[in-house]
């Protein structure tokens, strides 16, 4: 009796963080649906079922990434009600190795692509409004705090910049999480 090998089932959700591994590490042009499909183990038949095209599963993957990410802010960040520490917190977690950096500072690169310059965009503006929140729950008078908030994000995008151009340089966590406190105290006043 011949049996049959089970097919592998994959949802959009595989695909999407499928995409989102590469667009870290190799950008949005390194994105083929070819050399997925062979990591996930299927045919690129099997893509159809889920996306039209290579654009359509960027997007998706992007639109996952974003959700992604404000849960992660939403659960790590702003589920600290003291706004010294809610900013404490962004910037510990800003120097922790998550794909979501590496998946910025890659996009940053990628702008030139309008559907990445819109979320690339949204992520930025949803991000600057959390950080001008917390320095205004501080005291910062509006004006203030979007340049503080300015001000605490170009340094997050900087060294997102550096790490990635740096790669592999920064293994020493103890260095990074210290380098994060400095920085949280130059920039939240006590």
């Amino acid at each position: 009796m011949k049996t049959t090998a089970k097919k592998k089932s994959l949802n959009p959700s595989d695909w999407e963080k499928a995409t989102l591994d590469v667009i870290a590490h190799q950008g949005v042009s390194a994105v083929a649906v070819e050399n997925i499909a062979k990591d996930l183990g299927v045919t690129k038949g099997s893509f159809y079922w889920h996306f039209a095209n290579r654009k359509d599963l960027i997007v998706a993957a992007l639109k996952r990434w974003q959700s992604d990410d404000k849960e992660v802010i939403k659960q790590e960040i702003w589920s600290i009600p003291d706004p010294h520490e809610r900013l404490n917190a962004w910037f510990l977690l800003s120097a922790q190795p998550l794909q979501s950096h590496l998946i910025y500072a890659t996009l940053l690169a990628d702008r030139q692509h309008d559907f990445v310059a819109k979320v690339l965009k949204e992520v930025t503006l949803e991000r600057l409004a959390y950080l001008q929140k917390s320095f205004q729950e501080i005291g910062y008078v509006e004006g203030q705090a979007k340049q503080q908030a300015l001000m605490s994000y170009s340094v997050y995008v900087g060294y997102l910049h550096m790490a990635k151009t740096l790669h592999g340089k920064f293994k020493d966590s103890n260095n990074i999480e210290n380098y994060a406190k400095y920085v949280a105290k130059q920039l939240i006043p006590a």
